[in-house]
């Protein structure tokens, strides 16, 4: 199995950072020495094929490609979901934030995301928003500890570590280069579901309202990065907006670097697909860059585009106010 070793190995070496020790990677995933590991380097010891299997699950390896039977049309692709539970969704950002971690060790990173809803990571801290936003992943995704799907989110109260998950994975985006793509609609469930629970009772007339601050300080907040063109107050990285009206977004997010990439597939509330192969990644790249090309881009120096943009976004933001306070005064009826 030397001539597959080399290849693996060789396939690992590309997807680390170049200051990372790639005998010292391999030994912590592997869990043995540094020395029992050079001996795997150099052939002196076997590399056991359960140790193979270790490492190519580790790192996205698809092992039929070291013996030459992999076809074009086959795919490695890890399938992700979580249960129902609160450490399900905690699980959901830890493993994402986890993978942005990965990226942002190496030299240029960066973020590609297809916003068809507005991202996740820009849940405030402490903030109604993001507990209503948990309190909707719960209710949608079957969330056990939730009594039943007619719970307020005055008495929804997530835990701790959840909280605690959340503010982990919303620092680890704002440590990485990033280029949103978002169109007329982005905004949109997040109004709808804010007056579908008002509807239905399970937040009150102030919480709504509550919200729609909330939302419009975020709307205010991405609408200044896009002005500095930086993800964070310290200008350290860059941060692009593009506006499309003639592709469907599909909240897809790809990982780029100069040594591996990775897209991001959801396929649920809580599911995703996660595809490391190179040449779909390839293709995924090419498909941004056509995106790209049919979008309009409102951060920097395109103050009217971008004017024209956000200002539809607080008129949406205005409407829905509007509409909760027509509703709550014939709520007599």
């Amino acid at each position: 199995m030397s001539i597959e070793r080399e290849q693996l190995f060789a396939i690992i070496k590309q997807r680390l950072p170049s200051n990372v020790s790639f005998i010292e990677e391999i030994a912590d995933v592997l869990d043995i020495s540094y020395d029992a590991m050079y001996r795997r380097l150099k052939g002196k010891t076997v590399l056991s094929f359960s140790e193979a299997i270790q490492l190519a699950k580790y790192y996205k390896v698809s092992l039929n490609s070291l013996y030459d039977v992999e076809k074009e049309e086959n795919l490695f692709v890890l399938k992700r979901s979580s249960d129902n539970s609160f450490k399900g969704l905690t699980d959901f950002f830890d493993v994402i934030a986890n993978s942005a971690t990965t990226f942002s060790k190496f030299k240029t990173p960066d973020i590609l995301y297809a916003a068809k809803e507005i991202p996740i990571y820009y849940l405030p801290e402490n903030s109604l928003y993001t507990k209503f936003k948990l309190f909707i992943f719960s209710n949608v995704h079957g969330e056990k500890e939730v009594v039943n799907n007619h719970s307020s989110l005055k008495k929804f109260q997530p835990p701790v570590y959840l909280l605690e998950s959340v503010s982990r994975f919303r620092k680890v985006f704002k440590n990485t280069t990033t280029t949103e793509i978002w169109n007329d609609t982005t905004i949109n469930s997040t109004l709808y579901q804010i007056y579908y629970f008002y509807e239905l009772k399970m937040i009150e007339k102030e919480e709504a309202l509550q919200l729609c601050r909330e939302l419009e300080e975020i709307i205010e907040g991405i609408e200044n990065q896009a002005l500095n063109e930086t993800v964070d107050e310290y200008h350290s990285k860059k941060y692009e907006l593009y506006y499309n009206k003639l592709i469907n977004l599909n909240n897809t997010v790809f990982f780029r670097s100069e040594n591996i990439q990775t897209l991001i597939v959801p396929y649920t509330t809580l599911s995703y697909l996660r595809i490391d192969d190179e040449k779909t990644c390839k293709e995924i790249e090419q498909y941004f860059k056509k995106q790209l090309q049919f979008s309009k881009k409102i951060s920097g120096e395109a103050e009217v585009e971008r004017q024209l943009f956000f200002t539809s976004m607080y008129e949406k933001i205005d409407q829905l106010k509007k509409q909760i306070e027509v509703k709550s005064l014939i709520s007599f009826m």
